[in-house]
C-alpha cells in the first residue's frame, strides 16, 4: 500500500484549518501548526466577532422601527458593551472547540506552537519555535494578514487602535473616527452608529466602498447620510492628535473630525515576519505578499501558500478555495486554477451589499460589449413588507454570448442572494438561466429574476419607457 503523503501546514485559519480537513478526508496525514488560537483572525477577531455585532445592531435598528410594525415598546433599548463582549467570546470559544473536534475526527495532529518553512537541499520541513523539525512532504504557508498601521500614527491599541484591538474597549465610546473607507471601515460605521456612538468616517477616496459598483457606492453614502454617519471624503489623514477629551484627525493642517477614539481601517498586509522566507528562498512582493501561480504553488519546489498571504483578495473564503486548489494540485487531483472572477464579495453594511465579477466600469475599460440590467428593490412586494425597501440588484451580461459577467447588488439579505449569481458565472453561464429559472414569491430573489429580465426591457414590476 503505498503511503500517504504528509503535508504540513502553517496557519490555521480559513485556508489552513479548511485544507488540513480536507487533505485529511482524502486520505493524506496532515500536521497542522497554529499558536493563536484556530480559525485565525476570521473566527478569532473578524468575519465571526463582527457578524455577531452586525446581528445586534440590527436588532436595534428592528427595534427602534417597532412601532412602524405595530408593535409598543416600553422604555429604551441599552446596548450593553460588557455583554456583547462576553457573548462574542462564548461564541468564539464554542466554534473553536468545535473545529478542533473536526480535526481530531480525521485525524489531524494539531501542534499549538509558532512554525516557519525550512528548506534545505530539496527536503522541506516545519520548524517548531523549540527548534525541532519535521519533515514533510509538502508545505502549505497560511500565515493570514495583520491590519495596516501607518507608522504616521501614534497607536496604543485603546483609543488609537485596529480593528483587532476593539475587543480589549471597556466601554463603548460616545464619538468615534474611523480612518478608512473599505469594507471594514463601513461595516463598523453602521454598526457602532446602531449603537448610538458618534461616527465620523474619514475616506482617502471621495465615496464609500470605492471599488464597488457606482450604485452600491452611492447608497451606502446615502445611507450613511441618513442614518448621520458623516462620511469625509477626498482627504488622507496624515496626523492624530491628543486632545483633553479625545483625538483630532488632521489631513496636513486641516482638522477633519474630533472624538474620544480613533479606529483605522486602512487595509490589511500579509503577516511574513519572521517566516525566514528570504533564508529559504520563497519569493514575495514589496508589501511582503508570498508569490504563487493558479495553483498556489511557490517559487520552492513542494512549497505553497494560500490566503491572505498570498495577496490580492484578501477573504476567507477565497482563502479556503485556494487552499482546496493547493490540496487538489499537491495530491495529483484533477483541478482548476484559482480564478478571482468567481470569488464573491460580501459586505455587512446597512444594507447589505455583494458582488461578483465585473464591474459596469471594469467591462468597459476592457472593450467589452455590454448589456445591464437593473431592478430596484422597492419593487418587490416582500422588500415592502420587510420594511426592507432600499437597495438595488444590477447584472452586467456579455451582449452576443449573454454570458452573465458581474452582478453587483445593494439592500437586505443580498450576502445570501448573491450565490445565484455566482453559480451562473463558475459555470459561464448565461442571464437566461436565471430568466428560465421561477422563482419564488414573495421574496427578495426575485430581484434578480427582474434585473435579468430588464437586459432585454422586460422586467414585469419596473416601469418601461413608452415611445410615442
Amino acid at each position: 500500500m503505498e503511503k500517504p503523503l504528509h503535508i504540513g501546514i502553517i496557519g490555521g485559519g480559513p485556508a489552513g484549518y479548511v485544507a488540513a480537513l480536507y487533505a485529511a478526508a482524502k486520505g493524506a496525514h496532515v500536521t497542522l501548526v497554529e499558536k493563536s488560537g484556530m480559525g485565525g483572525t476570521c473566527l478569532q477577531k473578524g468575519c465571526i466577532p463582527t457578524k455577531r455585532l452586525v446581528s445586534i445592531s440590527h436588532l436595534i435598528d428592528k427595534i427602534k422601527d417597532a412601532e412602524k410594525f405595530g408593535i409598543d415598546i416600553e422604555g429604551q433599548s441599552i446596548p450593553r458593551w460588557e455583554k456583547m463582549q462576553a457573548g462574542v467570546d462564548q461564541l468564539v470559544n464554542k466554534i473553536e472547540n468545535d473545529l478542533k473536534g473536526l480535526l481530531n475526527n480525521r485525524q489531524v495532529v494539531l501542534i499549538e506552537s509558532f512554525a516557519k518553512p525550512c528548506v534545505k537541499e530539496g527536503v522541506v520541513s516545519l520548524e517548531l519555535e523549540q527548534g525541532e523539525q519535521l519533515e514533510v512532504d509538502r508545505l502549505l504557508l497560511c500565515t493570514g494578514s495583520n491590519p495596516h498601521r501607518p507608522i504616521t500614527f501614534p497607536f496604543d491599541d485603546k483609543e488609537v487602535c485596529t480593528s483587532d484591538d476593539i475587543w480589549q474597549w471597556p466601554d463603548l465610546p460616545k464619538s468615534l473616527t474611523i480612518v478608512g473607507e473599505g469594507v471594514i471601515a463601513c461595516e463598523f460605521a453602521f454598526i457602532f452608529r446602531a449603537m448610538n456612538v458618534d461616527v465620523s468616517v474619514l475616506g482617502m477616496m471621495k465615496k464609500p466602498l470605492p471599488n464597488m459598483d457606482k450604485n452600491i457606492s452611492a447608497t451606502i453614502h446615502r445611507e450613511m447620510k441618513k442614518k448621520k454617519i458623516r462620511f469625509k471624503g477626498g482627504k488622507l489623514v496624515s496626523s492624530l492628535e491628543r486632545t483633553s477629551d479625545g483625538w483630532n484627525a488632521y489631513s496636513e493642517s486641516q482638522l477633519l473630525a474630533s472624538a474620544e477614539r480613533v479606529l483605522v481601517c486602512t487595509g490589511r498586509v500579509p503577516n511574513t515576519s519572521g517566516l525566514g522566507l528570504e533564508e529559504n528562498h520563497i519569493q514575495c512582493d514589496k508589501r511582503g505578499a508570498i508569490g504563487v501561480d493558479g495553483y498556489m504553488r511557490t517559487n520552492v519546489p513542494h512549497v505553497y501558500a494560500a490566503g491572505d498571504v498570498t495577496g490580492g483578495i484578501m477573504l476567507a473564503h477565497a482563502a479556503s478555495e485556494q487552499a482546496r486548489i493547493a490540496i487538489d494540485h499537491m495530491l495529483g487531483e484533477e483541478t482548476h486554477a484559482y480564478d478571482v472572477s468567481r470569488i464573491p464579495s460580501a459586505v455587512f453594511t446597512t444594507p447589505e451589499v455583494a458582488s461578483i465579477g465585473l464591474t459596469e466600469a471594469e467591462a468597459l475599460q476592457q472593450e467589452l460589449q455590454i448589456s445591464t440590467g437593473v431592478f430596484d428593490m422597492r419593487g418587490l412586494g416582500k422588500a415592502h413588507a420587510m420594511g426592507e425597501i432600499t437597495g438595488s440588484i444590477k447584472l452586467i451580461v456579455e451582449k452576443g454570448t449573454r454570458r452573465l459577467i458581474g452582478a453587483h447588488m445593494v439592500g437586505a439579505n443580498v450576502t445570501e442572494m448573491i450565490h445565484e449569481t455566482a453559480v451562473v458565472i463558475a459555470r459561464q453561464g448565461s442571464v437566461d438561466d436565471i430568466i428560465h429559472t421561477v422563482h419564488a414569491h414573495p421574496t427578495l430573489s426575485e430581484a434578480i429574476f427582474e434585473a435579468a429580465e430588464d437586459v432585454f426591457g422586460q422586467a414585469c414590476h419596473k416601469p418601461q419607457f413608452i415611445r410615442n
